[in-house]
């Protein structure tokens, strides 16, 4: 059986992107920022990044956008990164640098191929979260983080926030199709079930949610800690999959890469939510549904990584990063009902 990505949500996963050379992003680098230094890729699910060196003028990366992104999306991050910063400047999130043109976004053509969006926006130093060692102490401060991103976003709005985002945990029935290449019966059942309980639980409940634009990628190669304070938030990176979605979905995600540890599976995730509590309370409804996004994100990290590592297998290492812990969340956590799970985060994700 042949899954193909649905129609709906484009190219932009669907294609793979001509190839970026670091001589490419360097001349990029010196023609439209004035800028010389050094490049170094860096990886990336759509787009070509290199993270820049510059001979004094700090650190950057260079996001040259995969041919097949609309310039309104790329456009609404950089309006997006530029709200954080007017409504919270503490907040470290990456700022844009504007080219020699004052221009925050440009299309050049790389290798006489079809143009793509260029962007420079500063790098954010650190200790990338998946490379960290756990706490109680940082669970809770990622939460603390994540709510005061979301309040900085609050008041946020661009026409390119409705955009239909495969990473929208909202469309996990959508990706159905992609359960074809997870060749283990029992795990593809165990993805079904996730995606049966959202639809049976979550699905008819979200409509009736609050709902903003949000970051939606929270995921621990996102966030960077503190290299000799590992429980301290220093930034959040990529915001490529920002969306106009339930709050409750966006900490979802985020409680999804707070992987399972000894004792109740649930655990490290009720910590996140109190942290995000302890700024922006959540309601009863949307607590009631947390359980069944989880899981659904969970779904659909396996059923888009492992179409994407068929489709291209120079980037299945990269897909496949989060494999083992998300397979190990999927099946400890298909053990709870939706009832326990739910009662678990009453009890136990309250700000102290």
């Amino acid at each position: 059986m042949n899954a193909a990505v649905p129609d709906a949500f484009g190219d932009t996963l669907a294609e793979g992107a001509p190839h970026v050379s670091t001589a490419d992003a360097l001349a990029i680098l010196r023609q439209h920022y004035g800028l010389t230094g050094t490049a170094r890729p860096l990886p990336g699910e759509r787009d070509h990044n290199f993270h820049i060196q510059t001979d004094g003028e700090g650190e950057f990366v260079l996001k040259i956008s995969h041919p097949a992104e609309e310039p309104g999306f790329t456009d609404f991050q950089n309006k997006a990164l530029d709200h954080i910063l007017a409504i919270d400047p503490t907040l470290p999130v990456p700022s844009v640098r504007k080219s020699l043109q004052g221009e925050a976004q440009f299309a050049v053509s790389v290798g006489g191929a079809a143009p793509r969006i260029v962007r420079l926006v500063t790098y954010l130093p650190g200790q990338l979260l998946s490379r960290s060692p756990a706490s109680a102490a940082q669970d809770r401060n990622l939460g603390i983080f994540l709510a005061r991103l979301g309040r900085a976003l609050r008041g946020f709005f661009h026409p390119a926030a409705g955009s239909d985002l495969l990473w929208d945990i909202r469309k996990v029935a959508k990706t159905r199709p992609m359960m074809a290449h997870i060749t283990d019966a029992g795990r593809r059942a165990m993805v079904e079930r996730a995606i049966d309980a959202f639809e049976e639980h979550a699905a008819p409940v979200i409509p009736k949610l609050r709902a903003q634009i949000v970051h939606n990628d929270m995921n621990s190669y996102n966030v960077v800690m503190d290299a000799s304070r590992p429980e301290v938030v220093s930034g959040i990176l990529d915001f490529g999959d920002m969306i106009h979605s339930p709050l409750i979905c966006d900490l979802a995600i985020g409680a999804v890469y707070r992987w399972p540890a000894e004792g109740h599976p649930l655990a490290p995730a009720a910590r996140f939510v109190a942290g995000y509590q302890s700024v922006q309370p959540l309601e009863v409804e949307e607590i009631g549904i947390l359980f069944n996004l989880i899981r659904a994100r969970l779904a659909l990290i396996v059923n888009i990584a492992t179409w994407q590592a068929e489709r291209f297998p120079a980037k299945r290492d990269y897909v496949l990063r989060h494999g083992a812990e998300v397979w190990a969340s999927l099946e400890r956590l298909d053990g709870l009902s939706s009832i326990d799970a739910r009662q678990y985060f009453l009890d136990h994700s309250n700000p102290e």
